[in-house]
């Protein structure tokens, strides 16, 4: 019989867990296994640092045509029902609310934010015991004006030393230096914007590295401190 202990359940439980599917009970006693197992904790930060990426290429879904047709039949039939739903101060009271309500929301569409494309290339960056601590992912770099990167840090309770500042480099691979990204903080969601030349870059580039170096970044334009996070590109998309 399966145990909790079972590596291979354990996997699995972890990916049932962060993708939604274990619910009621067991996602309440997998929760309390968690508090007390820090191997446990570390699976589910390697799952949730696979799948947040898949999760920002995922796209909208337009809810089906019955479902509106649905939801103006039962509107349709309350309003012929009897005491308050049928009178009409009523329907004239909601008619003001539901155009406030559309004013509303017209004015934030117009301030939101537009959904991004989907990620194609991804980068899980693990420390030196093998577990994650940073997750960047970009999209193709091709068409964009602004390219980016994001960087979610998923490591708990990171600590950046006063005096220094972390900076992330792109490993072309085979003999070719490291090239320097940028500078981030210790913040849970970045942007990183990049410039043209090293965008165009990306698609190639083998793998990340993060080092710690003085503040405002490394003097030489070459890594000069300990490089902490690092982990190899994976197409996506």
């Amino acid at each position: 019989m399966a145990t909790y202990r079972d590596p291979q359940l354990r996997d699995r439980l972890a990916a049932e867990y962060v993708v939604g599917t274990l619910r009621g009970r067991a996602r309440a006693r997998f929760d309390a296994l968690q508090r007390y197992d820090p191997e446990l904790r570390r699976i589910v930060a390697e799952w949730e640092a696979r799948l947040t990426p898949l999760a920002a290429a995922a796209g909208e879904i337009a809810p089906p045509a019955r479902l509106w047709h649905a939801v103006a039949k039962r509107i349709t039939g309350a309003a012929r029902g009897p005491g308050a739903w049928g009178g009409l101060a009523f329907w004239r009271g909601l008619a003001v609310t539901s155009t406030a309500f559309v004013l509303i929301l017209a004015a934030f569409i117009g301030v939101a934010p537009r959904p991004e494309p989907p990620m194609a290339m991804v980068a899980v960056m693990n420390d030196d015991r093998g577990q994650p601590a940073l997750v960047v992912s970009w999209p193709p770099m091709k068409a964009m004006r602004d390219p980016y990167v994001r960087v979610k840090v998923v490591q708990e309770h990171p600590v950046m030393a006063p005096g220094t500042t972390w900076e992330m480099w792109m490993l072309p691979g085979a003999k070719d230096a490291p090239v320097s990204l940028g500078l981030i903080s210790t913040d849970s969601d970045q942007t990183m914007r990049l410039r043209p030349a090293l965008a165009s870059r990306m698609e190639g580039a083998w793998g990340l590295a993060m080092s710690v170096e003085p503040k405002g970044g490394s003097p030489t334009g070459a890594p000069t401190g300990p490089v902490i996070f690092r982990g190899q590109c994976v197409k996506i998309l």
